[in-house]
């Protein structure tokens, strides 16, 4: 549990900042993990499912549940969704449900900018007797657990067409306390997110498409992957991302259909802090119904 307290020092200390969010690879696959004004995007009713399993082999390791689904309003530039999360690391537990409300404004045909509200409540629930205290007077030492429910605010806006997207997404507008602790004043701090990408053709078999996500916390670091993906005959795609100051993330998607959609990523660390684990699994699985009996924008790209 050595890491995972280091984890909690960091994120509970007065004047620290930590990542307070789930990570996610297979998020170039459905950018609604991201950035709520994706919602609608694929002209479908589009669920989601994934499960990630991290740093494995470390006791009290993160792992994280996510459903998705989204769609666009018929006969009007709407698109509404739902999100609902359950990250896990060490004595933490963090539950999140959130509704979204997204508009579009057209630009041309099939080129739009969107703008996404998203909002929800989220469960903090700790187990403190779940850690080892190196002090015996260590103030979170005398709460045997801990339960707190906030609200939480999102926002985003992403121009979209065919083959390329630009977005932006800012996460806990309100900045919501995290703990009721009288030694803590942990709250929630914002989120920024930039992400872009764009699709190349290389010829009637091949397409490519590099993507950038930059994400950055008001008073914490900032991170960034650089993804290059291949698609072969319109099917399978396959990705290779470079993560700043972390590693690699392979990833494989397939899409059977045009409909279902797996996907299956593994996080490769580089650092010295995680070289002994086994490395990080992550499952996605999705559908897209057609309940409108629409064409998709994007239905092989994002």
């Amino acid at each position: 549990m050595r890491l995972i307290q280091i984890i909690f020092f960091l994120a509970f200390s007065t004047g620290c900042a930590a990542q307070q969010y789930a990570l996610h690879s297979q998020y170039i696959f459905n950018l609604f993990m991201i950035n709520p004004a994706y919602a609608g995007a694929r002209d479908a009713l589009s669920t989601n499912l994934s499960y990630r399993t991290q740093w494995v082999g470390f006791e009290g390791a993160p792992t994280t549940q996510t459903f998705s689904i989204h769609s666009p309003v018929k006969k009007q530039n709407t698109s509404l969704g739902m999100l609902i999360q359950n990250d896990i690391i060490g004595a933490r537990q963090n539950t999140y449900a959130a509704v979204t409300y997204a508009y579009k404004l057209k630009i041309k045909r099939r080129e739009y900018i969107s703008f996404g509200l998203q909002g929800g409540i989220m469960n903090y629930y700790y187990n403190w007797s779940k850690l080892d205290y190196e002090r015996p007077n260590d103030p979170a030492a005398y709460f045997d657990n801990g339960s707190t429910w906030l609200p939480n605010f999102d926002f985003g806006i992403m121009y979209l067409s065919p083959r390329s997207y630009i977005g932006f997404s800012a996460t806990s507008l309100n900045g919501a306390k995290i703990n009721s602790n009288a030694a803590s004043d942990a709250r929630l701090d914002m989120h920024l997110n930039f992400m872009a990408g764009k699709v190349y053709d290389i010829n009637k078999e091949i397409s490519l498409k590099p993507s950038l996500l930059i994400r950055s916390a008001m008073e914490g670091p900032m991170q960034f992957d650089a993804n290059m993906g291949a698609l072969i005959n319109n099917t399978l795609w396959v990705t290779a991302t470079y993560r700043y100051k972390f590693g690699m993330v392979y990833s494989a998607h397939c899409t059977v259909l045009n409909r279902l959609n797996i996907g299956y990523a593994y996080d490769l660390a580089l650092n010295g802090l995680l070289a002994k684990q086994s490395g990080t699994h992550e499952i996605f699985l999705g559908y897209d119904f057609n309940v409108y009996r629409l064409k998709s924008i994007s239905p092989k790209y994002f």
